[in-house]
């Protein structure tokens, strides 16, 4: 059963909408699984619907959903909405590109004629542009990638087949537990998942904990839906990737904004790229200049490498 959500009695564009007080954007996982949310919703509603809006909630931000004029979204319908669009079949997922493309990796001209033939099917080539460049080596990664390279594919995997209705539930409507198993079945994109000896009784690797809880299933499932958003392009030492700076484990920072009013899914992806994004810190022009956006939060985290692991450190609020 889900729980009563209360509908959004305020904000710009977002009176009525539905609050999701589970995914909240100052973590870098709920905002992607925010955002994944939206962009699969956005496949059975009418163009430029639902929208979404982030309202204050608990302390923190949290998004509000819109699914149109006069058009009531409720808790039910959405987790049916979602889990009837949500494949549990690796290989009817477009991120089964990911295997295709470990699999000519080692032939350039192979990799080069498989990214082509994604131009023809829009969805695949959104996950081919995120992921992948003809010019770059086929090491270099998607800078949201924080899974270690060798076990990426079989989290992404997992991760599909094994999110349920309930999982999802508890990651949207309720405050984030982290009851289910990290082992094999997380894309590893909450800060909390920083685990070093110093930090915990057992020792990392092998660690027994990890089988049984410490993630969120639910948001993991979501958060892949938003990938393909996140386009790369060739940089300096790689793939330069939607939203962030830097191209070594010391400079590297993922900015993200939270806006106030409704925003259908591409005004949202040309806000993740706005150039005043990546300032190293915003004065007083650049705060009003955000404001004039409907921009009322900015978020940044370092993606640092620990040992062969990259992770996310806890973000922090520049505005």
């Amino acid at each position: 059963m889900t729980m009563s959500i209360p509908r959004a009695s305020g904000g710009s564009g977002i009176a009525g909408g539905l609050i999701l007080p589970g995914l909240t954007g100052a973590n870098p996982l709920g905002f992607l699984a925010a955002l994944g949310l939206l962009r699969r919703l956005s496949d059975r509603f009418p163009p430029g619907w639902p929208r979404m809006g982030w309202t204050a909630w608990g302390g923190t931000w949290v998004p509000v959903v819109v699914a149109g004029t006069g058009v009531p979204l409720l808790e039910g319908p959405l987790l049916d909405l979602l889990e009837s669009t949500l494949t549990q079949e690796f290989t009817l997922h477009p991120a089964s590109l990911v295997e295709r493309l470990e699999a000519v990796a080692s032939s350039p001209t192979d990799r080069r004629k498989l990214i082509e033939k994604t131009a023809r099917d829009g969805e695949l080539h959104a996950w081919a542009s995120a992921l992948a460049s003809d010019f770059v080596s086929p090491d270099a990664i998607n800078q949201l990638q924080t899974t270690r390279r060798d076990y990426f594919l079989g989290n992404l995997k997992s991760v599909i087949a094994r999110t349920r209705r309930e999982h999802l539930e508890r990651a949207i409507f309720h405050p984030w537990d982290y009851g289910d198993a990290l082992d094999n079945q997380s894309l590893h994109l909450d800060p909390s998942e920083d685990r070093r000896h110093a930090y915990q009784w057992n020792k990392p690797a092998g660690d027994p904990e990890r089988k049984s809880r410490g993630g969120m299933l639910g948001a993991n499932r979501l958060a892949l839906e938003a990938i393909p958003l996140f386009t790369s392009l060739p940089g300096r030492k790689g793939l330069r990737t939607l939203g962030f700076s830097g191209d070594r484990s010391d400079d590297t920072r993922w900015t993200w904004p939270i806006w106030s009013g409704s925003l259908s899914i591409d005004p949202i992806v040309s806000m993740l790229g706005l150039t005043i994004l990546q300032q190293p810190e915003f004065d007083r022009d650049d705060r009003s200049s955000l404001r004039s956006r409907g921009i009322v939060a900015v978020y940044r985290t370092r993606r640092i490498l620990v040992e062969k692991t990259p992770n996310f450190t806890p973000p922090r609020c520049l505005t």
